[in-house]
């Protein structure tokens, strides 16, 4: 029922959403949103971390929850009627975890309804919320990376690390475009990008949206100018590595026409693969070029708070459903942010100096 237009209660806004995905297992992440999960809360702020990494849950294990208390699976099968029953306390003041479920069989394959239900309860999060996204291109892994008004991929200068996180890009941006324009245009007409494949300029098809249907096609370009991801290059040795990472921004900008820039390049060092055996985030420990980079994301990250929602949202669409869920606000872009922080890496031709890696570490 909605509120009188004369009520002096203030609506609760929705809290703020950062989501970090990959399109691969094994580009850390996790590893990611752990420690920066765990660089914000120790600015003050309450932050909850919420493992959506359906069927490989560890979040528990990273951070040292000895004791978990049963979190999504919980929400999803109603054992927890309030999603602040179902947090974990962890070591790290301020900072709870809404603990994955891994561990049950089956964890993966969540139906349409429950999602709605565990999205819904999210959004009653009176915190600031660290997103850690499921690998691959399903719609659940899409879904939860767009319930993000901030979004990061990490990926690793590997290439099928590369392939796997442009692929995952696309995925997101062609879900989102779908949410939004399924039910006003003839779904010919989104079908050429759907199963496009790698070789095919994805901006090219838009164009011709944009000509079909003028005002659809401005709507797609707008959905598409604030999409709002950035990219964070992991386990990254040596500084000729940076130039994968700007190649792959001006493939996302040639092919799909979003913008996805570099936010932080994060060395590869032996002390994650040490913090991850210590079940202990590796902010926590001495400061190091490692925490100094995640300090770098979190920095830009908060350098403002984020303008007002824009009027258009994300709907989570399905063929046999006609309820959609409105799930966030089209995010704001993060580049104002990272530049006011001063965090966003320089030119390639200075690939001695980038953010998280100098030409010392590299040696």
């Amino acid at each position: 029922m909605p509120r009188p237009m004369n009520s002096n209660v203030p609506a609760k806004r929705p809290p703020r959403i950062i989501s970090v995905g990959g399109g691969k297992g094994g580009v850390g992440k996790s590893i990611v949103a752990a420690n920066l999960a765990a660089t914000l809360a120790r600015t003050g702020r309450r932050v909850v971390l919420v493992d959506l990494d359906l069927g490989a849950a560890n979040q528990h294990l990273l951070l040292g929850v000895s004791k978990v208390t049963p979190g999504v699976q919980a929400l999803m099968e109603g054992s927890a009627k309030e999603v602040e029953a179902a947090l974990s306390p962890t070591p790290v003041p301020n900072l709870f975890l809404l603990a994955g479920s891994g561990a049950v069989l089956g964890a993966a394959n969540i139906t349409y309804q429950q999602k709605l239900k565990l999205l819904r309860k999210l959004r009653q999060l009176d915190a600031l919320v660290i997103v850690d996204v499921g690998a691959g291109v399903g719609y659940n892994a899409l879904d939860f990376f767009l319930l993000g008004e901030q979004r990061l991929v990490v990926t690793t200068p590997q290439v099928t690390a590369i392939h796997d996180s442009y692929s995952f890009l696309k995925g997101a941006l062609l879900r989102m475009i779908g949410q939004q324009a399924s039910r006003e245009i003839e779904s010919a007409i989104l079908e050429p990008a759907l199963v496009s494949g790698a070789e095919t300029k994805v901006v090219d098809i838009f164009a011709r949206l944009r000509e079909q249907r003028p005002e659809l096609g401005e709507k797609v370009a707008r959905l598409r100018q604030s999409f709002g991801a950035h990219l964070i290059g992991n386990q990254v040795t040596k500084p000729s590595d940076a130039g994968i990472f700007w190649s792959v921004t001006r493939m996302m900008r040639e092919f799909l026409g979003i913008e996805v820039p570099v936010m932080a390049l994060i060395p590869g060092d032996p002390a994650v693969g040490d913090s991850v055996n210590d079940r202990r985030p590796f902010v926590l420990g001495p400061p190091s070029e490692l925490s100094s980079a995640i300090q770098r994301i979190a920095s830009a990250l908060m350098a403002e708070d984020l303008s007002e929602e824009s009027d258009l949202e994300i709907d989570i669409l399905d063929e046999e459903e006609s309820d959609p869920i409105a799930l966030a606000p089209v995010p704001v872009p993060l580049a104002e942010l990272a530049a006011k922080a001063g965090e966003l890496a320089p030119s390639p031709a200075r690939k001695d100096t980038l953010p998280g890696l100098t030409a010392s570490s590299a040696r």
